[in-house]
């Protein structure tokens, strides 16, 4: 327990580190630069001359906003640079830059950018830019800040000239994409929309998959040792919150990508045949090369060479272009089938119901959450009509005392491999009948009659008045015999007992042998005419032993029959009343009861052990306690109510929780099948119905025609 124990702590312990690391680098990096390539995954802290050197940038940029014609654009970005406590951590990144020209009024009309993110570079560093760049950057109100490109620092800048209008130099190094004669208008910059959001998102596999881990988790608790359920809980809960967050979630307005609207002539380059389907990667916008959805290819010619407007992500990814292609209205009118995530979910939760199916006993736990959910209650009793008149329900808690019978168990037959214990003091007769009385047997009497009578004749120094003359008996034991002094009387106790003629017949034949009778009817008539009366038999010690031997024999044929019946007569209780019992086995009295079979003792010990614990148990004090987890009525009237012993704190949770797992493992895989089910459906039929809708947006005759023909 321990061994396993410690496992999951570790387990725990790293996931917690885990998640600590990613929540300290996402507090770490900037939103705005996290997905740039870090030289360190640590960045250095931001030097006093740098941080002089920036807040001389800003006072010169705003002086040259408020004073000059010329003010690097946009202009609402460049006066909204301002340091914020994040840009205190200095960022190293190698890469490309990216340059694009815009229509604008003002003669600065580049933007920079590092793979989709856009940085602000100082106007005099474009001359420095290079195919692989070293870039330094700070996280600033609104965009990354260049404070070194490629060794030139902006410490350096406070001491160069300001910079002037003009066009800016080309460097043949650089990475800069050019404009073009065809100007591109910038309209605005908005936020992409929830469902354009939505059309990127992930599949949710992901999500799905840590639900089926917290699920896993769960039913591992419902198994697991009493130290390590609360941790596995704890993993379970903290995953399903994570998972449910990132399935629910929506983004924030911040939090959404840009999206650029633009207007120009969208143009298509190069000589292509008509089987050529990479055309719809050589279409651009001025100098942006545009990348569209597959599925607009038969519709974007309609707006080739016309002024068209065109919203398109900063890696030039198209989500809106004229009057009907948009990614925004597909969402909204087809939204995407994710199905992957349901079939995981299915499959996950058809697997931990088989699990659950097999490991755990689900029958106590589903009857007694049920009852608890429906109300319980405390009942005590100290007497069978206080029992009787509370109204049981399976979930109330039973606190009974009082005197009963233990239960007498018929069911086991000798042969069996089962230990054979008449009285199983797990279960309890109470009611308010006369006890029944001890048992009781005539042919156990005559039994231990007979085995007297013949002990006494082979043993004579037990007797304490012999039929012969001690001198005579001297002479017998001297010679080595052993005298029957009265065989008649063997012989009466002998029918007596056996009146079958079909019992004792060994012992019987020995006799009539003894006697030179001619059989056991014969014999018995001379015993009863007195005939043998006097009539001594000599016997050697072994005839004597095989004779002693023979009459202990058909004794305990006796004994062990006559202990079954009383015991069958002993399970005849009175009608009405309750059985009481525990159905984990617990005893309800405080006698110590016998762990052998009944039948490891011979003969008349066995009759006697019946009749100890008959006297003992019959009429017994009990105490019961615990949940009532079922309630029936015999054939007799009699009440049966099986007890549980009441659960503690752990218990219950492993109860309560069984329960719900159940029912959620259940719900789940119902839930899922459905979705999985329809999503499978509509996604089969989504791309044809986009398809018609756009037919239909372009082509509105040509729809009205076919839906006449389809009337």
């Amino acid at each position: 327990m321990s061994a396993i124990a410690i496992v999951l702590a570790v387990c725990l312990t790293c996931a917690i580190l885990f998640f600590a690391y990613r929540m300290y680098r996402r507090h770490l990096i900037p939103a705005a630069i996290k997905h740039l390539p870090l030289l360190q995954p640590v960045p250095r802290k931001m030097t006093s001359e740098e941080h002089e050197a920036v807040e001389h940038y800003f006072q010169l940029n705003k002086h040259l906003q408020s004073s000059s014609p010329l003010a690097p654009p946009p202009a609402q970005i460049s006066a909204a640079l301002a340091l914020t406590p994040q840009s205190e951590n200095v960022y190293g990144v190698t890469h490309a830059i990216t340059r694009y020209g815009l229509a604008t009024d003002a003669p600065y009309k580049w933007r920079y950018y590092l793979d989709s993110t856009e940085v602000h570079l100082p106007p005099l560093w474009e001359q420095y830019i290079a195919e692989d760049n070293h870039v330094e950057l700070i996280k600033t109100a609104t965009i990354p800040l260049v404070i070194a490109l490629n060794g030139h620092s902006l410490v350096d800048y406070m001491y160069a000239a300001p910079p002037v209008a003009g066009p800016p130099q080309i460097v043949q190094n650089s990475s800069m994409r050019e404009q073009e004669t065809e100007q591109v208008e910038l309209l605005n910059i908005r936020k992409e929309t929830p469902q354009e959001f939505a059309a990127r998102r992930p599949s949710g596999m992901r999500e799905a998959a840590m639900m089926s881990a917290a699920l896993l988790f769960l039913f591992i608790s419902l198994l697991a040792p009493v130290l390590a359920v609360p941790w596995l809980a704890a993993i379970a809960v903290l995953l399903i919150l994570c998972s449910g967050w990132l399935l629910l979630h929506r983004p924030a307005e911040k939090n959404r990508q840009d999206v650029h609207c633009l207007r120009g002539t969208p143009k298509r380059w190069g000589l292509f045949g008509e089987s050529d389907q990479n055309r719809i990667n050589t279409i651009s916008l001025g100098i942006i090369d545009l990348t569209y959805p597959p599925h607009w290819l038969s519709f974007i010619g309609h707006d080739m060479g016309k002024k068209t407007d065109v919203d398109i992500y900063v890696n030039r990814q198209v989500v809106r272009q004229g009057r009907y292609l948009s990614l925004h209205d597909e969402m909204v009118n087809f939204p995407v089938q994710r199905f992957g995530k349901n079939a995981v979910l299915f499959a996950s939760s058809l697997l931990m119901l088989g699990l659950l199916l097999v490991y755990v006993p689900l029958s106590l736990p589903l009857t007694l959450s049920m009852a608890w959910l429906k109300g319980a209650q405390n009942i005590q009793a100290v007497d069978v009509n206080t029992l009787e008149s509370a109204q049981l329900r399976v979930g109330d808690t039973l606190r009974a005392q009082g005197s009963g019978m233990c239960y007498v168990d018929t069911s086991l037959a000798p042969g069996s491999k089962d230990p054979f214990v008449p009285f199983d003091c797990a279960r309890i007769y109470w009611n308010n009948a006369v006890p029944l009385p001890l048992p009781e047997s005539e042919a156990v009497d005559k039994a231990v009659i007979l085995l007297n009578t013949i002990n006494t004749q082979l043993h004579p120094e037990l007797a304490a008045d012999p039929k012969i003359n001690p001198g005579l008996a001297s002479a017998i034991q001297k010679s080595g015999m052993i005298l029957l002094d009265d065989f008649a009387e063997i012989v009466l106790k002998t029918q007596d007992l056996c009146r079958d003629d079909g019992a004792c017949i060994r012992l019987k034949t020995a006799l009539v042998n003894l006697a030179n009778a001619k059989d056991w009817p014969t014999l018995v008539k001379r015993a009863r005419n007195g005939t043998l009366k006097g009539v001594n038999v000599l016997l050697r010690p072994v005839s004597a032993e095989t004779l002693e031997n023979l009459a202990a024999n058909a004794a305990a044929s006796f004994f062990t029959s006559e202990t079954r019946l009383a015991i069958n007569a002993l399970n005849s209780p009175s009608p009405g009343g309750f059985l009481i019992q525990s159905d984990e086995g617990k005893l309800l009295v405080d006698h110590p009861l016998p762990t052998g079979s009944l039948y490891d003792y011979a003969g008349l010990v066995q009759w006697r052990e019946l009749q100890r614990l008959s006297s003992m148990l019959l009429h017994t004090p009990f105490k019961a306690q615990g949940v009532i987890t079922n309630i029936s009525v015999d054939a007799n009237g009699t009440r049966h109510i099986s007890l549980h012993s009441e659960p503690d704190v752990i218990t219950i949770w492993r109860y309560l929780g069984t329960t719900l797992l159940l029912l959620v493992l259940i719900a789940s895989a119902l839930a899922n099948a459905a979705l999985l089910a329809v999503r499978l459906a509509k996604s089969r039929h989504r791309g044809r119905d986009i398809q018609r809708y756009y037919e239909s947006c372009f082509n509105p005759n040509l729809a009205d025609a076919t839906v006449k023909t389809l009337r």
